[in-house]
C-alpha cells in the first residue's frame, strides 16, 4: 500500500515498517516453517515468488503490510497485515498479527503490535471495522483478539476457524 510507504510507527516495544524488499529473505524463511504456514493459513512460495508478491502488495491500495520489529534490538520478529477485500464495507478490514519469532513469544508484543496497527488503521485509513480470522488450534491468537474485545462473529467447520470482529 502507498499510504504506509514511508510511515514507522514506534512505540515501547514494537516498531512497524513497511515491508520492503530487504525484508523478503528472512520473511521467506519464516515461512518456510511448517507450524507457521499453518498458522496463518499460508502457502509455501519460493524466495522469488515472495519478492514478486512483496512488489505487488506494495502497489496495491487494498493491502497494508507492516514488518514488526523489536524496538529495543530493531531485530525483525513477525508482520501485520490489513486486508481490505469487504465489497460491501470499504472501512472495514481483515487484521492478521505474527510474532515469527520464536523467543519473542508470549512477552506481549503481539497485543502490542494488535494495539498499534488497530489504532493506525483507525486514525490514519478510517477503518471502522477490523475482522480476525483464527485457525481453531491457535489458541494465543484467540485469546489475543477475545483479551482485545474482538467478538466472535462466526465459526466454520470447514475451514476450521473463527471470525472475531471489533
Amino acid at each position: 500500500m502507498r499510504a504506509n510507504a514511508d510511515t514507522r510507527l514506534a512505540y515501547a516495544r514494537v516498531e512497524l515498517v513497511p515491508y520492503r524488499a530487504e525484508h523478503v529473505e528472512r520473511y521467506h524463511a519464516w515461512m518456510s516453517d511448517e507450524h507457521l504456514l499453518e498458522a496463518t493459513a499460508s502457502e509455501r512460495l519460493s524466495a522469488d515468488e515472495e519478492l514478486a508478491m512483496q512488489r505487488e502488495w506494495a502497489r496495491d491500495e487494498r493491502k497494508c503490510t507492516f514488518i514488526v520489529r523489536d524496538a529495543a534490538t530493531h531485530a525483525m520478529i513477525g508482520d501485520c497485515n490489513l486486508f481490505f477485500n469487504d465489497h460491501d464495507d470499504d472501512r472495514a478490514c481483515e487484521i492478521e498479527i505474527m510474532i515469527a519469532e520464536r523467543a519473542f513469544r508470549r512477552r506481549g508484543l503481539a497485543r502490542e503490535t494488535l494495539e498499534a496497527f488497530t489504532a493506525y488503521g483507525a486514525c490514519s485509513l478510517g477503518v471502522t471495522t477490523f475482522v480476525a480470522k483464527i485457525g481453531f488450534g491457535n489458541d494465543a491468537s484467540n485469546a489475543l483478539f477475545k483479551s482485545f474485545g474482538f467478538v466472535e462473529r462466526s465459526r466454520s467447520e470447514v475451514f476450521e476457524e473463527t471470525t472475531y470482529a471489533l
